[in-house]
């Protein structure tokens, strides 16, 4: 082999490794994203959060989906298929979409508005006339999103469309499980975090992990049998496990359910 020959196979590896970290440090980034507030509004409309890249997403009543870029310009909005129960996702922007979503982007910007906890008076419309065409690029790649949700007596649930569940529990602990990555974030009470080997975490010494770990898998092992979308278990639902904690000191669960007029929604 020459000596040129050697040269661009040495670059040719650098390059492949190059690539690899790039797209194992994006899968990592994609695994990471979590759901860091939410307003539970299903009772007429959806679900509405905020994630820990910036985007603002609704899991409407009929499990269709939506989930704005942090730029405020692009949505992708998700549907089931019928043949094999699979979302599809259609990228649009608030300046040009399809008139049936009229409603949904409407309660979108409900949503982000509350959840952004910004002026009402300012839409995103309005800031969509101000973006320059460099703000209106995508700031998120690839899109993640709630693809189901569950709320029990003791904890909400949600499963990502990263491969994580999360929980967040009355206490104000939370444990994140991630497929991607097979780790275990667990979130203490004082806001402290933790991380475990998803096929080692069950033995932890860590206690109070181990007993929020095991009621999540109960869960979710539900979740996956009842196969719907939005499951609010009622008290006499006897397949809701005993909660991780004590009862007694459980606080109310952190983000607070809205009312039509603390959203904007009363008039629609």
């Amino acid at each position: 082999m020459t000596g040129r020959e050697e040269e661009m196979k040495g670059l040719t590896q650098r390059k492949e490794i190059e690539n690899w970290e790039e797209q194992n440090k994006r899968k990592q980034q994609h695994a990471e994203v979590w759901v860091k507030k939410w307003v539970d509004y299903s009772t007429k409309y959806g679900l509405g959060y905020y994630l820990s890249n910036e985007a603002t997403g609704v899991f409407f009543n009929d499990s269709t989906k939506i989930v704005l870029d942090p730029n405020g310009h692009h949505f992708d909005y998700m549907e089931r298929r019928s043949n094999d129960r699979q979302d599809v996702g259609k990228a649009h922007t608030l300046t040009e979409y399809p008139k049936e979503l009229q409603k949904k982007v409407t309660l979108l910007q409900h949503f982000w508005s509350y959840l952004e906890g910004n002026d009402k008076s300012k839409s995103l419309m309005d800031r969509n006339g101000m973006l320059s065409e460099a703000e209106k690029e995508r700031k998120v790649k690839d899109v993640v999103y709630v693809k189901k949700w569950m709320r029990t007596r003791h904890a909400i649930m949600f499963r990502l469309s990263n491969k994580v569940v999360q929980v967040n529990f009355q206490d104000h602990t939370e444990i994140m499980l991630s497929s991607e990555t097979k780790v275990v974030t667990y979130v203490n009470k004082k806001g402290e975090r933790s991380t475990y080997p998803l096929n080692s975490a069950m033995e932890s010494a860590n206690l109070e992990m181990v007993k929020r770990l095991k009621y999540t898998k109960d869960i979710l092992t539900h979740m996956l049998n009842a196969n719907v979308g939005v499951k609010s278990m009622k008290k006499e639902d006897n397949k809701d496990p005993q909660p991780p904690f004590d009862q007694a000191q459980a606080q109310t669960v952190r983000p607070q359910t809205s009312t039509a007029q603390n959203m904007g929604l009363s008039g629609q």
